[in-house]
């Protein structure tokens, strides 16, 4: 078990506007474990940190109660579910995707009485815009703009015996995610501090050069005001760097700004990470169909996940049966028998 597994092991199972003490305890050592352990130095660190924490724990059970409920994804059912047949081609595509994840079959070797896995099915859904056929009236038209919907690189993440564990495990993970945004925006600026740092010193010496220079051609040529002004150039883009610097605040170095940026981030989750609910009207081509075009469609939501600096990803509560999982050895065979 790696530290951060160990570090994340406490849950927050409640629901409701209160946060049990405990909790608060339990993440806010974990905040100074992984962000900086030093933070204990901050006089009331503990204090100080609470407020955020409590926000961030309760924006994290807002993310995980907007996900709607785990659909069955198999066969079986696939030819009955608008979502399925919207995002697999066929009914064996279901659970050749869950197979393939290592943590499906893990889960199912270290569980031989589960009869079904709860995991989230990860997917990118891409717009492609172009021009297709449809009939308007009694006239059929073959250049109407048209947008197909597809989903790609599915992956299946998250596997747990029962689907309250795996929501728990949602909050665990948007939390966890809060705490690495404030660790980035911290290196970040320590980097962006260091660049500057590194800056300052070369323009100190060539400014050193500049007025050496100067001072040993000045009384032998008449063009001096050149080097004057290359002298005031440098000097100007040194005060400008010391301003930025003073700005930095000496980024990670500062406890009481690793502090701050902590704080910030977990009370404002909402800027980092959200989740919404896509609404899609297709036909069974995928083609995006308007409202009232009177063509036959299905309607689907989706929930899509949209974090600041990262690809926007589409998320799916799923329960997958035992009884359609391909052991690894045929899924072996058939990757032979294709690459032969």
């Amino acid at each position: 078990m790696g530290i951060l597994d160990w570090l994340f092991t406490s849950s927050d199972e409640a629901t409701g506007s209160t946060v049990d003490p405990a909790v608060v305890d339990q993440r806010i050592e974990q905040v100074v474990r992984i962000v900086n352990p030093r933070l204990k130095l901050v006089p009331g660190y503990h204090r100080k940190l609470a407020p955020a924490v409590v926000r961030a724990v309760l924006y994290c059970r807002e993310l995980e109660a907007q996900i709607p409920p785990a659909i069955e994804a198999s066969a079986s059912v696939w030819s009955a579910s608008p979502t399925l047949r919207a995002l697999f081609a066929t009914a064996q595509d279901i659970p050749a995707v869950f197979s393939r994840s290592v943590q499906v079959q893990d889960f199912f070797s270290a569980t031989p009485g589960a009869d079904q896995v709860w995991a989230t099915l990860r997917f990118l859904g891409r717009e492609r815009e172009g021009f297709g056929v449809a009939v308007q009236g009694d006239v059929v038209r073959y250049d109407v703009a048209r947008t197909a919907v597809s989903f790609e690189d599915k992956k299946v993440v998250l596997p747990s015996g029962c689907e309250h564990d795996a929501r728990i495990e949602i909050r665990r993970r948007a939390f966890k995610f809060l705490l690495t945004e404030a660790l980035e925006q911290i290196a970040s600026l320590d980097m962006q501090r260091r660049d500057l740092t590194g800056q300052r010193a070369m323009m100190q010496a060539r400014l050193l050069i500049l007025k050496g220079q100067r001072v040993g051609l000045e009384p032998m040529l008449d063009e001096g005001g050149g080097a004057l002004a290359k002298i005031e150039d440098v000097e100007r883009e040194l005060t400008e760097n010391e301003r930025a610097l003073a700005a930095c605040r000496n980024g990670g170095e500062s406890l009481q700004f690793v502090l701050e940026r902590v704080q910030d981030v977990l009370t404002h989750g909402s800027d980092h990470i959200q989740i919404r609910m896509v609404k899609l009207r297709l036909d069974q081509f995928n083609i995006v169909l308007p409202e009232g075009s009177g063509e036959a469609a299905i309607e689907i939501t989706v929930p899509k996940v949209v974090v600041r600096r990262s690809p926007v990803v589409n998320l799916l509560a799923c329960r997958f049966p035992r009884g359609e999982l391909i052991r690894r050895g045929s899924l072996l065979d058939q990757a032979q028998r294709l690459l032969g």
